[in-house]
């Protein structure tokens, strides 16, 4: 196991952030797809998610995303109001909430990672490999292991390359998957 770990893992450090999320968001998918969820606001995380893997403003991005985050949705806290959430009306935060409480834990736990793959490097340098994102794309690769029927061949995001565009990679199209 740990000979697989650290080829996988040297195999992670060469893929862009970009193509990280991109293998992040196609865990997801295969989620919802092997679970049969048809979801409005799982339509709407991933196609967000989805936007950060060709926006150049990704600050932008990042307000968008957290409207969506699960650990910002089911925030316990007194002060989290829904109106502090732009993307969501007062409903659909209730029902996006409703959906997190009921959902899996891995589940969330798969969104969560998946979403720090996207801002884990946002206002910070990269260094060799994005330690950050690397950390978050093993733990999505570990929840997807023990979740998920098919999991995404890491070796189809190897096209984006970590030495390109500072780590983030070029733009990865959504239709490339």
């Amino acid at each position: 196991m740990k000979i697989f770990q650290t080829t996988l893992e040297s195999k992670i450090k060469k893929i862009s952030i970009r193509g990280r999320l991109a293998f992040g968001i196609n865990c997801i998918e295969n989620y919802l797809t092997e679970n049969n969820i048809v979801n409005q606001y799982m339509v709407m995380l991933v196609d967000t998610l989805w936007e950060a893997t060709t926006s150049e403003r990704l600050d932008l991005w990042e307000k968008k995303i957290s409207d969506l985050d699960p650990s910002n949705i089911l925030d316990p806290h007194p002060e989290n109001f829904p109106s502090d959430y732009k993307l969501l009306t007062e409903t659909a935060f209730y029902e996006l909430k409703t959906f997190y409480i009921n959902a899996d834990e891995k589940f969330i736990f798969l969104i969560e990672n998946t979403i720090e793959i996207g801002i884990g490097n946002l206002y910070g340098g990269t260094q060799k490999y994005s330690p950050t994102t690397l950390a978050s794309t093993l733990d999505v690769h570990k929840i997807a292991i023990s979740v998920l029927k098919e999991i995404p061949d890491i070796n189809k995001f190897q096209f984006s390359k970590f030495s390109e565009h500072s780590g983030w990679g070029n733009p990865i199209k959504r239709i490339n998957f």
